[in-house]
């Protein structure tokens, strides 16, 4: 990373951080500046924020479908015999 400016490949790998709070002032700062400069950044900032909000949701309302346990038995049963190499069906 460059010491005066982050670009949006550096910024994707710093996005988490900068949501978890756990990034360096220094970095902080750069990573501020380029994000009000930068559409795709924000979007993309945007973009993880939301997804962990929808997943954090969806964890605390349980699964919304079970499968019948037949169901559940194929498809176990089919997932074996791939990784086993054969035909799943």
């Amino acid at each position: 990373m460059s010491f005066d400016e982050i670009v949006c490949r550096e910024f994707a790998e710093l996005a988490t951080d900068y949501l978890d709070g756990a990034m360096p002032e220094p970095t902080l700062e750069l990573v501020e500046e380029h994000l009000a400069m930068c559409d795709w950044c924000r979007d993309y900032l945007h973009q993880i924020r939301t997804t962990a909000e929808v997943v954090a949701d969806a964890e605390d309302d349980g699964p919304r479908f079970a499968p019948a346990e037949p169901v559940m038995q194929q498809l176990v049963g089919a997932f074996r015999r791939r990784r086993q190499g054969g035909p799943p069906g």
